[in-house]
């Protein structure tokens, strides 16, 4: 936990607005008793301020940062989509706990259990984004922290009032994975959005 909030709506380098990155995303869609405890948290935190709740319909787990469409040919990215399609076939879905807290400097976000239960999905988007289009500058190591963001800081201020009023915290829900998601996304405001650009499945 920490002490200290941040403001989470600072430019990584090269983005800016209306500047799509293409990521690959888990997508908890459809998921009740996920999006049910996102409200249930959310629900604890309306009353305090400094925070943008992230809408059901844009929840999501970043897995992996390919890049700024405008520099990815065409013709990378269907191949990254076709690699990736090849290894997250010879995965089984996964199944893990959602519902970790994680109060960090610039949001409050969900972790799962087991904390390295999705690796092997990380680990085959960037065996395919390495041999189709480089891994990018911006996803930094193969370290990787999974989960699902409630909310993202807007201020900076101390971090006691959200832990405060998180200190019954509801217990956790299974989440599956039976797909990953590459999106074309942009920052609007305080607020990612995306387009689907394609699905890939596990098993």
């Amino acid at each position: 936990m920490t002490e200290r909030m941040t403001d989470h709506w600072w430019w990584l380098p090269g983005m800016r607005p209306g500047r799509r990155m293409l990521l690959w995303h888990l997508l908890p869609h459809g998921q009740e008793e996920v999006l049910d405890l996102v409200r249930r948290y959310q629900d604890k935190l309306a009353g305090v301020g400094g925070l943008d709740l992230v809408p059901a319909e844009w929840l999501h787990m970043t897995t992996q940062i390919v890049g700024f469409e405008d520099e990815i040919p065409s013709g990378r990215v269907e191949a990254l989509v076709a690699g990736a399609g090849r290894r997250l076939a010879a995965l089984a879905p996964i199944e893990v706990e959602v519902g970790r807290l994680w109060v960090h400097s610039e949001g409050v976000a969900l972790g799962i259990r087991p904390e390295r239960g999705l690796d092997p999905v990380r680990r085959a988007m960037r065996q395919a984004a390495a041999e189709t289009v480089g891994v990018h500058s911006l996803d930094g190591d193969p370290g990787w922290t999974p989960h699902v963001s409630v909310a993202y800081s807007n201020a900076d201020g101390p971090a006691a009032p959200i832990v405060k009023a998180l200190d019954q915290a509801p217990g956790p829900v299974p989440l599956r994975v039976g797909a990953a998601h590459l999106v074309a996304q942009v920052r609007d405001g305080h607020l990612y959005r995306w387009e689907p650009l394609a699905e890939v499945a596990l098993g």
